[in-house]
C-alpha cells in the first residue's frame, strides 16, 4: 500500500487522539517498518489493518466506521494532489465516474507498482448511481468515507447505501449512492 496512505493514517490520529496515542499504537502494533512511513514507498497491507485495530480497540469504535472516517479525512489531501485534468470536473457524478477510467489512470501512471481497487458503474431509474467496488484490501468502507469526502467537496448531499459487501462473502460491494437535488 502507498505510504500516502499510511502518512494520511498518522495525521488522522494525531490530528484527532494526539502524539502520544500514535505512539501507543507503534508501540503495541510493532510495524515492520516502525511507524516511519513516506508517501513513495510501499508498505504492507497489514500494518495499516493491524493499526486500525489498534486505534479501534482504543476508542471502542468498530473499525468499519473508522475506515469510513478515514476515507473521508484522505479525500482532501487525494484531492488536493490530483492532476490539473481531474481538478476541472466540476459535477460530483462525473467525478465518480471518472475514478477508473482517469483517476486511477493517472495513479498508476505516477505509481506504476500501485494496487488500485476495481469500480463498475450502473445508473438507476430513479438516478441513483450505483458503485461495484472490489478489491482483495475489502475497504469498501474506506471507499464510503472517500465518496462522502467527494460529496462534501462538490457541495453534493447524498446517502450511501451498502447492501452487499465482501465482508459479509460477496464477490464485490455494492454501494448505492442517492443524490439528493
Amino acid at each position: 500500500m502507498q505510504g500516502s496512505i499510511f502518512t494520511a493514517f498518522s495525521e488522522l490520529v494525531i490530528e484527532q487522539q494526539g502524539m502520544a496515542a500514535w505512539d501507543e499504537m507503534l508501540d503495541k502494533v510493532q510495524p515492520a517498518s516502525d511507524g516511519i512511513y513516506t508517501r513513495g514507498q510501499q508498505y504492507d497491507d497489514n500494518e495499516l489493518f493491524d493499526l486500525v485495530g489498534a486505534l479501534a480497540e482504543k476508542t471502542g469504535l468498530p473499525a468499519p466506521d473508522l475506515v469510513r472516517a478515514f476515507g473521508q479525512f484522505l479525500f482532501d489531501k487525494l484531492y488536493n494532489n490530483m492532476p490539473p485534468n481531474v481538478g476541472k470536473i466540476e459535477d460530483f457524478r462525473e467525478f465518480l465516474l471518472a475514478i477508473d477510467s482517469v483517476i486511477h489512470v493517472e495513479v498508476q501512471r505516477i505509481h506504476p507498482d500501485a494496487y488500485l481497487p476495481k469500480f463498475e458503474y450502473d445508473d438507476t431509474e430513479d438516478g441513483d448511481l450505483i458503485m461495484y467496488y472490489e478489491s482483495k484490501r475489502k475497504l469498501c468502507h474506506a471507499a464510503e468515507g472517500l465518496i462522502l469526502g467527494a460529496a462534501a467537496q462538490f457541495k453534493q448531499e447524498v446517502n450511501i447505501l451498502h447492501p452487499e459487501c465482501m465482508h459479509d462473502g460477496a464477490k464485490r460491494c455494492k454501494l448505492i449512492i442517492q443524490i439528493k437535488d
